[in-house]
């Protein structure tokens, strides 16, 4: 479980910049990597909440690289926007942790839909990401982002494109984990406050 003051998908609020409470449930099947979860937000748009679906295979290789390929099926129940909002997405996602001080983690990843939010035309998304974990339990990650969208019913033929980046520190306190991060995003994920934000959240596990 998971509240935070604000849902930010990729470097936008989903939200209107507006807290969001947050929960997961998640079972991995150890032998042979296979997963299946479901996560659920509240946003603000057409729908006012979020479901998401997803499952996939993760793994790590012999020499310590970890791969991890899926999909995930975002939903908006109760929503009767037009274009529709439900959308699909296979990932694919790969990282690597070294035995250097502070154990850095780099990681990259790949996801792409056939037909985006809004029924808007395929996009891909990119990322990379560096973690490090710090003494006293504290962790500092910097993460970019790329995401280009073909265009179709909402955005129309030019569609859309933008990077965004974060930089966040958190620290683990046994199952509970708080963390604070500040996002910034190009103009053209919209505009206005729902593109920059400082975010803190309280996470919980079980």
């Amino acid at each position: 479980m998971t509240f935070t003051t604000d849902y930010l998908y990729r470097g936008i609020s989903q939200t209107s910049e507006q807290p969001a409470i947050q929960g997961s449930v998640d079972y991995s099947h150890e032998p042979s990597g296979l997963y299946l979860g479901g996560w659920g937000s509240n946003v603000d748009f057409a729908a006012s909440s979020e479901f998401d679906i997803y499952g996939g295979i993760a793994g790590e290789l012999a020499n310590g690289m970890r791969w991890d390929v899926g999909g995930v099926y975002y939903i908006y129940p109760g929503s009767s926007a037009q274009p529709e909002e439900n959308f699909v997405e296979v990932y694919f996602n790969t990282g690597y942790t070294f035995a250097y001080p502070y154990q850095p983690t780099l990681a990259a990843g790949l996801a792409y839909s056939p037909d985006f939010f809004g029924e808007d035309g395929a996009a891909v998304y990119v990322y990379g990401s560096v973690d490090f974990s710090l003494p006293h339990d504290f962790g500092l990650s910097f993460h970019v982002g790329y995401q280009d969208v073909a265009g179709d019913q909402t955005t129309g033929p030019a569609g859309f494109n933008y990077s965004h980046y974060s930089i966040g520190l958190g620290r683990q306190f046994g199952q509970w984990e708080v963390s604070a991060s500040w996002n910034d995003a190009e103009d053209d994920c919209g505009g206005g406050g729902i593109c920059q934000a400082v975010v803190a959240s309280i996470s919980v596990g079980f």
